[in-house]
């Protein structure tokens, strides 16, 4: 079975037993992955970053259904090693994971992005992720700032599309193009 075809469940599968079990609240369903990458990926070559890429499912989606080159960036080690093997084992090419901090990113070098709300698990510990996650609404909202910041920063033109957000890392420089899922998934474009 190609990549391109997988369902939640196939996704699922490949995981080990506890990111199974987290599947719901953490990884980005196939569907939304397909509806994100179409607004995107508006042509070949776009750079899309994903923040908080976590297992890799929305950048394997995303790279399996479009030509951009999708990276993904992850600050826990095992998630972005089974990412990569995932993309190894699929020969998905036009996909990179990044084990670091987003805060060690260039957002300049990037034309569009995705944001699953990565920093709620700061002050949401249900289904934790591991046993390092705490609560700390300071570093919450530090996150959501500095996002913020970065957003501004990038050229006119720049696509967000947000799943699950607050939509507190959006600056006012952006319309909101779109939404779908009952409000759930939006997509952003920077006017000025």
């Amino acid at each position: 079975m190609e990549l391109s075809d997988f369902t939640d469940e196939d996704f699922d599968a490949f995981y080990p037993i506890k990111m199974r079990k987290l599947s719901a609240t953490h990884w980005t369903p196939v569907a939304i992955a397909r509806k994100a990458i179409e607004f995107l990926a508006d042509r070949p070559g776009v750079k899309v970053l994903d923040l908080g890429s976590g297992t890799g499912k929305f950048c394997l989606v995303a790279a399996s259904h479009s030509q951009a080159k999708v990276t993904g960036v992850e600050q826990r080690e095992n998630l972005v090693r089974l990412s990569r093997k995932m993309a190894e084992n699929y020969k998905i090419e036009n996909v990179d994971f990044v084990h670091g901090d987003i805060k060690t990113i260039d957002f300049k070098e990037y034309e569009a992005f995705y944001f699953f709300n990565s920093f709620e698990e700061n002050i949401n510990l249900t289904d934790k992720l591991d046993a390092e996650n705490t609560f700390d609404v300071l570093l919450y909202q530090e996150y959501c700032q500095f996002l913020h910041d970065q957003f501004d920063l990038v050229p006119k033109g720049t696509k967000i599309v947000t799943y699950c957000g607050q939509d507190i890392e959006i600056p006012e420089t952006y319309t909101l193009v779109k939404s779908q899922n009952k409000g759930k998934l939006k997509f952003w474009q920077k006017r000025g």
